[in-house]
């Protein structure tokens, strides 16, 4: 995949539900990690059509605990000022997003891979599902239809981010 389809920010976080009576969301880091948010200072918080409609906020303080971790944002200093945002998305720069570690890769950069079997073409990425155990790979087949393929090293083989390709290499999965 060209640098050019890649997203310059990524979804880094949702915010939860309000904790505590200062305006605290729940947050709800997708990698895990906190430290890559709180260091932003500001975020773009997605609106309802996500990144589309996204606006820059201020970050007051991140504070995490044995609840997990949650956010105040400048200018949402109650409970019923905060609970406006419960649901959305957090997008950060691609700069500054959690360093992805060997085998990791962002669900960005998944969405719109080519899909092969045998080195052939076979579709394409639509979405990525967060699944239970393993996430699921929405294949949109070329010959019509779809498919939902767990993020497994027994279905799948090579991702390779430069060429923008995910290799199936269990095909019975797709049918």
């Amino acid at each position: 995949m060209n640098d050019t389809r890649k997203p310059n920010y990524l979804a880094v976080a949702r915010l939860g539900s309000v904790r505590g009576l200062e305006g605290e969301l729940r947050l709800v880091s997708y990698s895990g990690e906190f430290s890559h948010i709180a260091r932003a200072g500001e975020i773009l918080v997605g609106g309802p059509l996500g990144l589309e409609d996204a606006r820059p906020m201020k970050i007051l303080h991140v504070l995490q605990g044995g609840w997990g971790a949650s956010i105040v944002f400048e200018g949402y200093g109650t409970p019923e000022e905060a609970r406006q945002l419960a649901g959305r998305e957090v997008f950060l720069p691609r700069e500054q997003a959690c360093p992805k570690k060997p085998g990791e890769y962002y669900v960005a950069d998944l969405v719109g891979m080519i899909v092969t079997v045998g080195g052939l073409r076979v579709g394409v990425i639509a979405a990525v599902i967060g699944g239970g155990a393993d996430d699921l790979l929405e294949v949109r087949l070329d010959r019509g239809g779809a498919a939902l393929v767990p993020f497994r090293k027994e279905f799948v083989g090579n991702v390779d981010e430069e060429k923008g390709e995910l290799e199936i290499v269990s095909s019975w999965i797709l049918e």
